[in-house]
């Protein structure tokens, strides 16, 4: 492995916070290595997103489940092909539990117990988009992720760029003129095609709608929290606050007596 391959390995699984200290610190060792050429290259590394070290950070954990999106993506884009509903209802179900599963282990493995809603949905929109495009597929387990990928509609997908691409159904391949009538999809079939993405569609707004409301509620439970702790130790206070008034009171009882008899 090359110094431009250990300095990627070593950046993109770290907490990115630390990321541009230590690029600049390799970038230097390989200078002093006589190595500027590497240098260059490892000071052109961009520093990933806080959602895109998280992704990063499940590929390199367990790359077994990478391989299980991809493969389910296969699967997804060969039922859109024959315009298989019942199988690809299913394929989505299974696609939504897979990425439910895939985030909770991301924001596990990184120590984010409270992941804000905007890393949550860019997570979840890169997971979706892993599996209907093989690009960001191949970008995601390779665990150097830079920033968030998009996933915007439905389907197994196609070939995409990098960065956020935004997804979209690739039509299947032209039949052959001899098979033009015997494959050509129905009337029926198409509707029945319109209907599942539109509900799918729907499904994703409601997913990102869910989080955001799960995140705003979590954020008032954690301020009722924090008020209930600041109304407890204003009673502790208050109750210090009672001995010291009846103690002060006390004091100036026997002061009083004491001047009283002074007096006489």
């Amino acid at each position: 492995m090359n110094l431009v391959e250990q300095a990627a390995e070593e950046l993109y699984a770290a907490d990115p916070d630390a990321f541009m200290d230590r690029r600049r610190a390799l970038a230097s060792a390989a200078r002093d290595q006589g190595d500027a050429a590497a240098a260059k290259e490892i000071t052109a590394l961009r520093k990933p997103t806080r959602s895109a070290w998280t992704l990063n950070a499940i590929a390199r954990a367990e790359p077994e489940l990478i391989d299980t999106l991809v493969e389910l993506g296969g699967q997804l884009h060969e039922a859109e092909r024959r315009l298989d509903g019942q199988a690809m209802r299913s394929l989505s179900r299974r696609r939504r539990e897979l990425v439910d599963d895939l985030a909770r282990r991301a924001f596990a493995v990184t120590g984010q117990r409270e992941p804000s809603s905007a890393i949550r949905e860019e997570v979840n929109a890169t997971l979706l988009a892993a599996v209907a495009n093989p690009t960001v597929a191949d970008q995601l387990a390779s665990g150097r992720l830079v920033r968030a990928a998009q996933w915007d509609g439905f389907g197994g997908g196609g070939e995409g760029g990098t960065g956020r691409p935004e997804l979209s159904v690739v039509p299947s391949p032209a039949p052959s003129p001899s098979s033009t009538k015997e494959r050509e999809p129905t009337a029926a079939q198409r509707v029945q095609h319109e209907r599942v993405a539109a509900a799918e569609k729907e499904v994703t707004a409601a997913r990102r709608q869910l989080v955001k409301a799960e995140t705003e509620a979590a954020k008032h439970q954690e301020r009722l929290q924090s008020l209930e702790e600041q109304l407890a130790a204003a009673r502790h206070k208050l109750t210090e606050a009672g001995h010291q008034v009846r103690e002060a009171k006390a004091e100036l009882r026997r002061a009083e007596q004491r001047l009283d008899r002074a007096g006489r």
